[in-house]
């Protein structure tokens, strides 16, 4: 795919920008590029604004008159420019040839025109196909809220419940907000850790041994009632595109969120911060990374077989193993960026408001510097966590018991950051304020941000209440999402009623019954987005957060701090997919690479299936020349790239693909599970291999097959 000159501000198609910093020789470790990872992020930024898909035409079209311009609406050029850069070979390496991008469509809800895109890309494994790595971001914005007219029609100028709501949802919303942390960072590091694990195949002779898929979640930042993302294209991957037989298995998710205001970038780059001016030693953000959890909890409860906790439990031991793979990546991340920086952090924001008048100290002329990267900071400031609350895209991979996490920056107001003034209270600092860059939880970056309606409960709630007496009703309105309760105990929920002061407090009815108990005390909030606007998630303004600056010694530089912080996430991410029990190495094949999907990938209520074995490649990533050849598994069988069959009653099918360039063959097989067969699979090694014998019988039948 050439360049896209005309939206993007620099091309990295082909630049030196995109290959700046490449290791040559063989190398031990994956090694991110920071130059390549940010120049991604900046232009991304600055070319594509508010990305909602459904709202940007028919994205089988590019032409589409409802195609708006990237500057408006930039989802379909991005996703076009995301799937060109990781199947570009001088971008990524001749790897890239063996690497296939595929659509996913699909119909978010809300009234949408257009559909959706689960777009992913796909490099088959060679040993080991039928086990997969799956690589995540979004790539979406929140949208404009659909309640303005509502808001408007209210007959009240009240900021949460009338038009003031409405104006700050107009004036403060995503529209042209690049949402350069909230979205395009985690799509910014996709880019960057496959870059390096190309680079590190490329560069060693070696080829994943594993599957590897990198995918767009897309429909993530809708707003469902209780005021939660939506999360649709999670939800729709995990349930539509997972195959149900022992093949085409997760033997992890790492889902890349919102990031740079993570470890170890300090606030505004300063350890004198809003929260400590005078004294200083406000430590460095702190990096959140939430894993499945060991065993389940009230995010993901065991309810019976089939239910989230149940499907954690009988995958425990692999979840353990990964777990403790996941903390070993980040310890090895930690020190090769210890070594590579000199387990130092510049602290880029000389000023210092500490003086009578608030005059900031003269600038020195040094750049002071903190320890960082220390053994003791991996557990202060980058553990690894249960996921608790189940509120992001991993949700959906979760509850099947699928080991994976999610990494982000800064989301929570709770206990590991505070980052207030001393002088705001302590009911503030411990209740999430929503909205910057569009995410569930996050605190005050910025002067006067406005604040939704907030209360306390009045009366302890058990579980099962619908109806929560609150100390003060003055910004709650029938219809409104909220949220109550702090840390691991918060829980969201929707307000049906407001009732009359009574004793004890004033009720407020409740759409569901709670499912935790809230002490007396706790905060009762309206989950009413801040404005992402209103800070504007900008790259300069992500810059700023990170380092004190709006950008390094040019425009198109990024800062050391977020630098730093998007690189070292990055590079234990990397670490970790290249390990044996996920991606894996072997030697580069010297045979096909055979490899098929279905459509649908869950056949479970037809009989006709479509086989696509267009992911295949020949030893030097081509698809000229090769031959295909076909056993179905009901006696039957056929030749070509993409077939379609339909069986004559439901079974699981032991679907046999050979592929073959002269006299060599590469072989894949797949259990698929057409129309809901009862019974088990059959029992056929997970990676899709095939013994001595059976491989003999498949490559004879398919030089026959094929020479006819």
């Amino acid at each position: 795919m050439s360049c896209l000159a005309a939206v993007l501000p620099l091309c990295l198609t082909a630049s030196t920008t995109a290959v700046a910093g490449r290791p040559g020789g063989r190398q031990d470790t994956p090694v991110v590029d920071p130059g390549y990872l940010y120049s991604q992020l900046y232009a991304m930024s600055k070319a594509f604004s508010y990305r909602i898909s459904g709202a940007d035409g028919d994205p089988r079209n590019a032409a589409d008159p409802f195609n708006v311009p990237p500057t408006v609406n930039g989802w379909q050029e991005l996703v076009a420019y995301w799937k060109g850069q990781l199947t570009n070979q001088r971008v990524n390496t001749q790897l890239a040839a063996f690497a296939t991008a595929m659509d996913h469509y699909f119909r978010r809800t809300g009234g949408y025109r257009f559909d959706s895109d689960d777009v992913e890309v796909t490099i088959p494994g060679a040993s080991c196909a039928g086990q997969r790595v799956l690589l995540a971001a979004h790539p979406d914005e929140t949208p404009v809220p659909n309640d303005i007219v509502g808001l408007i029609d209210s007959g009240t100028t009240s900021g949460t419940t009338g038009f003031g709501a409405a104006r700050r949802h107009i004036t403060d919303s995503n529209l042209g907000n690049e949402g350069a942390y909230d979205g395009l960072s985690g799509v910014a590091l996709t880019l960057a850790e496959y870059h390096a694990l190309l680079a590190w195949y490329q560069a060693n002779g070696t080829y994943p041994k594993r599957t590897l898929k990198v995918t767009l979640l897309d429909a993530s930042r809708g707003k469902t009632p209780t005021g939660l993302f939506t999360r649709e294209g999670s939800a729709y991957y995990a349930s539509h595109l997972i195959p149900a037989g022992p093949q085409g298995r997760y033997v992890l998710f790492a889902n890349m969120d919102s990031l740079g205001l993570n470890y170890p970038a300090y606030h505004l780059g300063t350890e004198f911060y809003w929260n400590n001016v005078t004294g200083g030693g406000v430590p460095p953000w702190f990096t959140f990374i939430r894993a499945a959890p060991a065993a389940p909890n009230p995010a993901y409860p065991d309810t019976g077989a089939g239910s989230p906790g149940a499907n954690i439990a009988a995958n425990a031991a692999a979840i353990a193993q990964a777990r403790t793979d996941l903390r070993a990546a980040i310890a090895a991340g930690f020190s090769q960026q210890g070594t590579k920086y000199g387990f130092t952090m510049p602290l880029e924001n000389p000023l210092r408001y500490n003086q009578p008048g608030q005059a900031p100290n003269p600038y020195s002329g040094v750049v002071p510097t903190k320890p960082a990267y220390l053994a003791a900071d991996l557990d202060r400031f980058s553990p690894v966590r249960d996921d608790t609350d189940a509120l992001e895209d991993e949700q959906a991979f979760f509850n099947r018991g699928i080991p994976g996490f999610t990494v982000s920056g800064v989301k929570n107001s709770n206990i590991d950051e505070n980052p207030y003034p001393a002088s705001v209270s302590d009911a503030i600092k411990s209740t999430p304020i929503i909205g910057y860059a569009g995410n569930q939880s996050t605190f005050q970056l910025g002067n006067n941000t406005p604040q939704p309606g907030m209360t306390t409960v009045a009366v302890a709630a058990a579980p099962g209440d619908t109806t929560v007496k609150v100390a003060d009703v003055a910004n709650l309105a029938p219809g409104q999402p909220i949220f109550v309760g702090t840390g691991a105990d918060t829980e969201y929920g929707q307000i049906s009623a407001v009732g009359t002061a009574g004793a004890g407090g004033t009720g407020v009815t409740l759409t569901a019954p709670l499912a935790r108990a809230h002490p007396g005390g706790v905060p009762f909030t309206v989950n009413e987005n801040q404005p992402v606007g209103y800070l504007s998630d900008s790259i300069e303004h992500l810059n700023y957060f990170a380092a004190g600056a709006p950008h390094g010694r040019q425009p198109q530089q990024p800062t050391e701090g977020l630098k730093r912080a998007l690189e070292l996430p990055a590079q234990w991410t990397s670490l970790l997919l290249s390990g044996d029990g996920y991606l894996g190495t072997v030697a580069h094949p010297g045979k096909p690479v055979a490899y098929f999907e279905t459509t649908p990938a869950r056949p479970d209520a037809t009989l006709t299936v479509t086989f696509d074995a267009g992911f295949s490649r020949d030893a030097k990533g081509r698809t000229d020349g090769l031959k295909y050849y076909w056993d179905f598994g009901d006696g039957t069988h056929a030749v070509g790239a993409r077939v379609t069959h339909t069986y004559t009653a439901a079974r699981y099918a032991d679907v046999k693909l050979a592929v073959g360039r002269g006299r060599d063959w590469g072989l894949y097989r797949q259990a698929v599970a057409v129309d809901s067969p009862t019974g088990a699979a059959p029992r056929t090694n997970p990676c899709g291999t095939f013994d001595p014998d059976e491989s003999a019988r498949l490559i004879s039948a398919a030089q026959k097959g094929t020479d006819r």
